[in-house]
């Protein structure tokens, strides 16, 4: 289980929007180090170039060794097919948890192994509740808005919006950044620039480089 609790962390807490092509993948890559990180993916599409398990026990095998190795690691799960696959690994992230360290935890298309868009279910939920002071910082990415679960919109200090699908995602993904629908919408494709609002910040319009 999660060691070590330190209410010291900050909130940093991401969730990251755009539709498809937007380059929310390469926004992940921005925001986490490249090096001498711990790195826990649920990656249905295998984009994030971990060391990558499609069996939930293989994963789940792998996960404890390199915990209890003291060593940093990239380790994902590409073999989900429904949102029970989900919440096993929002549990076992869980259990690697230590408060003295960061454990970065990328979420890919979360909204499609959640049961709502309404409160998330427990495990999700106990990791954005709870993680930060045992040294989580949660990317939850999706392609809408208004598909993922509120407690993850609630919890995210850090709120990244790029290109989106058309009005209707433009006005949900507005009230997460505080940018008017119309001005989402002139948001060019292919280019990696997002809308981005932190917590108790104004918004910011910037641009991401293409790592690769």
């Amino acid at each position: 289980m999660a060691i070590n609790q330190n209410g010291g962390h900050k909130a940093r807490h991401c969730v990251v929007i755009g539709a498809t092509g937007a380059g929310k993948s390469q926004a992940i890559k921005n925001l986490i180090p490249r090096r001498g990180v711990r790195v826990v993916a649920f990656d249905p599409d295998n984009d994030h170039g971990c060391i990558a398990y499609d069996s939930l026990g293989k994963f789940a095998k792998a996960l404890k060794a390199a915990d209890k190795s003291g060593k940093n690691y990239r380790i994902s799960y590409t073999g989900a097919k429904n949102a029970g696959q989900f919440e096993a690994f929002c549990a076992m992230a869980w259990e690697v948890l230590d408060g003295s360290k960061d454990t970065h935890i990328i979420l890919e298309e979360a909204a499609q192994f959640t049961a709502s868009s309404g409160p998330a279910l427990e495990g999700l939920g106990n990791l954005l509740l709870r993680g930060r002071k045992y040294g989580a910082i949660i990317y939850t990415i999706g392609q809408r808005a208004a598909e993922l679960p509120t407690t993850v919109r609630n919890n995210s200090a850090h709120k990244y919006v790029g290109v989106v699908e058309g009005l209707d995602d433009a006005k949900s993904a507005a009230r997460l950044v505080d940018v008017k629908p119309e001005t989402l919408m002139e948001t060019p494709p292919d280019q990696l620039r997002f809308w981005h609002r932190q917590t108790g910040k104004s918004p910011e319009y910037m641009q991401f480089k293409y790592m690769g």
